[in-house]
């Protein structure tokens, strides 16, 4: 690994100061999850406790992807292999369009973390949506310092908003290498298929269980003949459609059927506490049965979040029921 002196003089810095809080930005491809394995391996090596939370959604150091991650590393284990601690399901694998579970998922695996420092790493969008996403990331964690990996300036106008933090710019590693669409797509198919190797299918009754980020399962079931199945709710009918041409009536919304096929989703314990992800394979609307795929036992799982991309056991990603070519925007 090359580490440049600019890297270990940070981490003096930061170990003097006891900066407990570090955020850690920057753009794709400039070694943000190579400085946070260096910066944890270093603190942990002179007897500190680390907390990492992973909050790259797409290109994952620990546990799946789709998820903001927490791990301790009181051990001093390398980062891909430190045992995951902590999940918030964010329901896919880019943080567009799920900016408010970006910003609260972080928030909340920060205050679970116990650890004299806590590592945050995060995506590299900074442009754009993605200069919003780190700036309303930064009010909410309220980083002691924020460590920018940065190439010229290009990250001079959230860094400028947010002058009044202790800040860290730093130049990447010489080893840092950009990586392709198709690379990118295959690390999380692998961590995926890592994630639901062990996975068991389970069967459980709808109505032992609560949905969450969903309209559906959340109103109160009425006859439409017009539907598979249908509920009306606070926001309207809702209605699951075998029919692909169905036109919705005002203030109606229509489900197409079997929607559920391998959809993603996060499951909690009564207490709300994320145990893991399923996949969901079918919902049974006559016998009021739900399938998941998941390594988390069924006794256990109370609640089920519903997420917004579809998954195959083998870990890729799902479109309509096919498979996403390596051109697709995730």
């Amino acid at each position: 690994m090359d580490i440049p002196p600019a890297w270990r003089r940070s981490v003096e810095r930061i170990a003097q100061k006891g900066m407990r809080k570090i955020l850690v930005i920057g753009a794709s491809d400039r070694g943000k999850s190579t400085y946070c394995s260096f910066l944890a391996a270093e603190l942990c090596s002179v007897g500190h406790e680390v907390a990492f939370v992973d909050a790259d959604v797409g290109q994952k150091d620990v546990g799946p992807p789709a998820a903001i991650t927490l791990a301790h590393l009181t051990d001093g284990k390398a980062l891909p292999e430190a045992e995951m601690s902590g999940l918030y399901f964010i329901g896919s694998v880019s943080p567009i369009g799920h900016f408010l579970p970006m910003v609260v998922g972080a928030q909340r695996m920060v205050q679970a973390a116990r650890s004299r420092f806590v590592i945050i790493d995060t995506t590299g969008l900074i442009h754009g949506s993605g200069r919003q996403l780190k700036a309303f990331k930064i009010e909410a964690l309220q980083p002691d310092v924020i460590v920018a990996l940065e190439r010229g300036y290009e990250l001079e106008s959230l860094l400028n908003a947010y002058r009044h933090y202790p800040l860290i710019r730093l130049w990447p590693s010489r080893e840092a290498s950009a990586k392709s669409v198709r690379q990118r797509q295959a690390a999380r198919e692998n961590a995926f298929r890592r994630y639901f190797e062990g996975a068991s299918e389970i069967v459980i009754e709808r109505h032992r269980l609560s949905f969450q980020r969903s309209l559906l399962f959340n109103g109160r079931p009425v006859k439409d003949e017009r539907f598979v199945y249908a509920e009306q709710t606070s926001d309207g009918r809702i209605g699951v459609s075998q029919a692909g041409d169905q036109v919705a009536a005002k203030g109606e919304r229509i489900i197409p059927y079997g929607f559920e096929r391998g959809l993603l989703c996060g499951v909690a314990d009564r207490n709300a506490t994320v145990l893991g992800l399923a996949i969901l394979k079918s919902i049974d609307f006559a016998t009021g049965t739900i399938a998941l795929l998941t390594p988390v036992p069924e006794r256990l799982i109370k609640i089920v979040q519903m997420g917004d991309m579809h998954l195959g056991r083998d870990g890729r990603e799902l479109r309509h029921g096919a498979p996403l070519s390596p051109g697709d925007p995730t």
